[in-house]
């Protein structure tokens, strides 16, 4: 192997990063911080596009982390979206999905967080 996916590989080596597309659009991004001995804690980045970015953690063991993470972070989502803000900022989020996509990702009910996604219509991509 060549020393640029030597680089490469260490320094994603505990992120994964996903897109998230509603038909031909680009509606959000999630990206997962691993912890490196996979018992502390996990953290989840959510950024629906025209919002801010937030994030949510989950730690322990015999469960699927990232799908908790997920959960707190659309609760977090949530909120940033309920604060003041421009009329045309929420119509524009709720036209693209954005209460199918909250609604799915908060759910933390034993499937897999993009499952719940592509079950709501999302697809879903790992980028990283």
């Amino acid at each position: 192997m060549t020393k640029i996916y030597d680089q490469h590989d260490a320094a994603f080596q505990n992120v994964s990063a996903y897109v998230v597309m509603r038909g031909a659009d680009r509606v959000a991004t999630i990206a997962f911080k691993f912890p490196r001995d996979g018992a502390g804690r996990l953290y989840s980045y959510v950024h629906w596009i025209g919002l801010e970015m937030v994030r949510g953690r989950a730690s322990g063991y015999g469960y699927d982390k990232r799908s908790a993470a997920c959960s707190v972070a659309a609760k977090n989502l949530l909120a940033t979206f309920q604060a003041p803000r421009k009329a045309r900022e929420r119509a524009l989020a709720l036209d693209a999905g954005f209460k199918e996509f909250t609604a799915a990702l908060a759910t933390d009910g034993g499937k897999i967080w993009d499952s719940e996604l592509r079950d709501a219509g999302f697809t879903v991509w790992q980028a990283v």
